[in-house]
């Protein structure tokens, strides 16, 4: 009688020590692996926030950054357009979706359908971050958006707004021009030529660098550009005239940041050659 208790008993005592040897073994294989791939295993909480969507954090009216060191030189470039079938140079990327209808307080989509107010509006990046109210010229994915939240300071309020104009002047230039006639062109532009920005051409320079194109200069490039790749020129337009525009309606603090802060270590508000500042 006592045998098969024994049995039972030794039984019993073989599946307690089998079925932690069984998890030791495992655990035993599994960090053999971990370290064999030279990794480690991520937190449970660690990996929760790296499967997490990134949060918005750019916020209205937050202190500028410190600036990095300059670097020198111009920033990598890139753009490039090729000619189409129409003989336009037309950019690769894909047009501003939203822009401020001309002489109007409208954000309007491509199709000119109203969307909401100018003074509703931010612009964002492609991440739907704000942009950060500084000298950098719009980009592609950039596009306005209806924001009711936080306080703005003057310059901020005009940051956005040049933003706003810039958008389909840059969609004109970039990637609509077959449809874009003169009346419409001037149109556009009304808010630079009430301010003197881009009245001139100039195009006898000893290097190309030394060219620069007008208003009236950059759009007749852009409707008969001859064969040629002229991205150089349509974004050292609107890359200056959102800079001169900036120097008109921003304050004297806000202009020495954008020298500070130029690539190239130019004065955009000294090339303006601003007698005086027209604000918005």
């Amino acid at each position: 009688m006592t045998k098969p208790l024994r049995a039972s008993y030794c039984d019993n005592i073989s599946s307690w020590y089998y079925v932690p040897m069984k998890k030791i073994v495992l655990i035993a294989l599994v960090l053999l692996v971990t370290a064999s791939c030279g990794g480690t295993v991520a937190a449970p909480s660690e990996q929760r926030l790296q499967g997490a969507p990134t949060a918005n954090t750019a916020q209205i009216s937050q202190p500028n950054p410190v600036l990095p060191p300059r670097q020198g030189g111009r920033p990598e470039d890139k753009y490039s357009c090729a000619i189409n079938s129409d003989g336009y140079c037309i950019f690769s990327g894909t047009p501003h979706r939203t822009g401020l209808n001309p002489n109007t307080e409208d954000i309007v989509n491509a199709d000119e359908v109203f969307l909401f107010t100018m003074n509703e509006a931010v612009a964002v990046n492609s991440s739907g971050e704000i942009l950060q109210a500084r000298g950098t010229p719009a980009s592609n994915g950039d596009e306005l958006v209806r924001y009711l939240e936080g306080e703005m300071t003057d310059d901020e309020k005009a940051f956005h707004r040049v933003i706003a104009v810039m958008l389909p002047v840059r969609n004109a230039l970039m990637y609509d021009i077959s449809e874009v006639n003169q009346a419409r062109w001037e149109e556009l532009v009304s808010e630079l030529e009430m301010r003197g920005i881009k009245d001139k051409t100039f195009t006898d320079g000893a290097t190309p660098k030394d060219n620069y194109y007008g208003r009236d200069g950059i759009f007749e490039l852009a409707k008969r550009p001859e064969g040629k790749d002229i991205h150089h020129d349509v974004m050292k337009f609107l890359e200056e005239a959102g800079l001169y525009f900036l120097c008109h309606v921003t304050s004297d603090d806000f202009g020495q940041m954008l020298q500070d802060s130029h690539p190239e270590g130019h004065d955009p508000c000294r090339d303006a050659k601003i007698t005086e500042k027209i604000p918005f």
